[in-house]
């Protein structure tokens, strides 16, 4: 009886494990149909890469503004600042130019006189709309023509020469003043300082920022400009302008601006590298698809293993590498 119970059980489970090696393989879940998706979510701080960071200004020292003329100050229009070609101060009863030349005056001019102030001068004159011959170093009857109708439009008299005594170099085509002396009934002397004209902003640079091989977007009070690839640091003059001429940044005193202005800056990514990486994440679900079907015909046809009555299968080597190329490319370096 013992051998007959015997004989039953052990044909019962030969039976059992015939059925199981014969039975056919199952799909691993790794490899289900992937459902459509025609919506990828996008995470902006993951592809944008904004950051708030704390910039420092740079500002260059003040200057000195020296008049030319001597005598008693009659009029004085300095109050909105200075522009080229608009008179400055009256000395005199005579009114004192503004000019913003490449190269300072220094000396009375007349026609036929050559110079790189000359040059200064007509390159000027040009750009305030007035006769002259543009890119020569020579005074000739064009700049005397031109010199005369300034000084005309202005209240002066002229015969076409200039006299140094008429004018005030400014640095800049527009700048503000500080320190002014040269208010009306004020003595001046010529060749003294006036007033002088405030730092302006030259740089802003990431404090402990690090460079970055692709350009990137610095906003600092709603103001927005790039900051170059390999740099951490803005010389845009155009964008430093709009940047001090903003009432909050102005409103920052000047010890918190050598420390830092970090609380209304932020830097991110450039929209191109931004596009780049969501072109890369709305690809993600079509290689999926692609992935799949490539590891489920790897599968068919890959070695079978027994390990405690199961398969196992590990993925082709060719497919793990593929797939760690892809998250290279997209940007992903999450370990595979």
């Amino acid at each position: 009886m013992t051998w007959t119970l015997l004989a039953a059980v052990t044909a019962a489970c030969i039976a059992v494990g015939s059925c199981a090696l014969w039975l056919p393989d199952r799909t691993p879940t790794l490899l289900s149909s992937a459902g459509e998706r025609t919506v990828v979510p996008a995470s902006v701080q993951e592809y944008a890469g904004t950051q708030q960071v704390t910039v420092v200004p740079t500002i260059s020292s003040d200057r000195d503004l020296f008049g030319n003329a001597s005598g008693l100050v009659t009029a004085d229009w300095s109050g909105n600042g200075l522009t080229s070609g608009k008179g400055a101060y009256q000395v005199n009863d005579r009114t004192v130019v503004a000019l913003n030349t490449a190269t300072p005056l220094y000396r009375d001019l007349k026609t036929g006189d050559i110079g790189g102030d000359v040059l200064a001068l007509n390159n000027e004159l040009s750009l305030l709309g007035y006769n002259s011959v543009p890119g020569s170093d020579t005074y000739w009857r064009a700049t005397s023509d031109g010199w005369k109708q300034l000084m005309a439009d202005n209240g002066n008299t002229s015969d076409g020469s200039l006299s140094l005594a008429d004018t005030l170099w400014i640095p800049e085509h527009e700048v503000a003043v500080d320190e002014w002396s040269a208010t009306a009934g004020s003595m001046v002397t010529g060749g003294t300082a006036i007033g002088k004209i405030p730092g302006s902003l030259t740089k802003l640079t990431i404090k402990n920022g690090t460079a970055s091989a692709q350009d990137r977007t610095l906003t600092i009070f709603g103001i927005t400009g790039t900051l170059p690839a390999n740099t951490t640091e803005i010389t845009d003059a155009g964008f430093l302008q709009q940047v001090e001429a903003n009432d909050s940044y102005q409103s920052v005193d000047v010890e918190s601006k050598k420390s830092g202005i970090g609380r209304h800056s932020g830097l991110e990514r450039t929209d191109a590298s931004a596009a780049r990486s969501s072109r890369c994440g709305i690809r993600h679900q079509r290689f999926n698809r692609l992935h799949r079907a490539h590891i489920q015909q790897s599968w068919q046809h890959s070695r079978e293993s027994v390990d405690r009555g199961r398969r196992t299968w590990r993925e082709p080597r060719a497919s793990r590498q593929r797939r760690h190329r892809f998250d290279l490319q997209c940007g992903n370096r999450q370990r595979t």
